[in-house]
């Protein structure tokens, strides 16, 4: 039989009712919806082996919003977290940009299972970088929100209120300065979302 506590590994990853803890170390320990990510000594096999064990609870409406400045193994996180949100009959939402937003629909397209994501634009795809623009050529629900005349920050708090609108759970990788995101996470708070932070500095 399977043998519990599993052995001590470099990261976990395990799914709570509150979110999702990503953290250093061995099993147990830990609390709350707020995690803080630590890049060092990671393993992206130890990541993907513990990702793929996510098969537990109802499926839900995720969103998952981030930082455009994300490392390669930021973003390799990201994408299998997502890969395996989908495999798991979650339904994800998120926004365009490189970085987080680019590798959560990485992951996801790598389900396999186009009726489980949803990406919302603040404007639209000919606002987006080329690289984007050709990722989300692969996307088959697409809303553009068309806020063109605004600055970009204006229409992504719009943008990531109509993702919380269509969420139960939300997930963001973001920086302790990253203004319009920690006011999003208040805001998710506000309409009792499950929230997960993952800080990257």
């Amino acid at each position: 039989g399977d043998c519990w506590p599993p052995p001590a590994t470099n990261a976990n990853i395990e799914m709570r009712d509150d979110g999702i803890n990503i953290k250093k170390g061995t099993f147990g320990g830990g609390s709350g919806g707020t995690a803080v990510l630590d890049d060092t000594d990671f393993s992206v096999n130890t990541i993907l082996k513990q990702l793929e064990s996510i098969q537990q609870g109802t499926p839900k409406n995720i969103v998952i919003l981030g930082t455009r400045h994300c490392s390669l193994l930021h973003q390799q996180i990201i994408e299998l977290l997502s890969y395996a949100l989908v495999l798991s009959d979650n339904h994800l939402f998120t926004s365009g940009a490189t970085g987080t937003h680019a590798a959560a629909i990485r992951g996801a397209l790598r389900a396999n299972n186009q009726d489980l994501l949803t990406v919302i634009l603040p404007q639209t795809i000919q606002r987006q970088p080329r690289e984007i623009r050709e990722l989300l050529g692969q996307v088959h629900n697409i809303i553009e929100l068309g806020h063109s005349e605004l600055p970009l920050d204006a229409a992504s708090r719009i943008c990531n209120s109509e993702l919380l609108a269509k969420g139960d759970q939300l997930i963001v990788f973001a920086f302790h300065d990253s203004k319009t995101l920690r006011e999003t996470i208040e805001e998710a708070k506000a309409l009792s979302l499950l929230v997960t932070v993952l800080f990257l500095d």
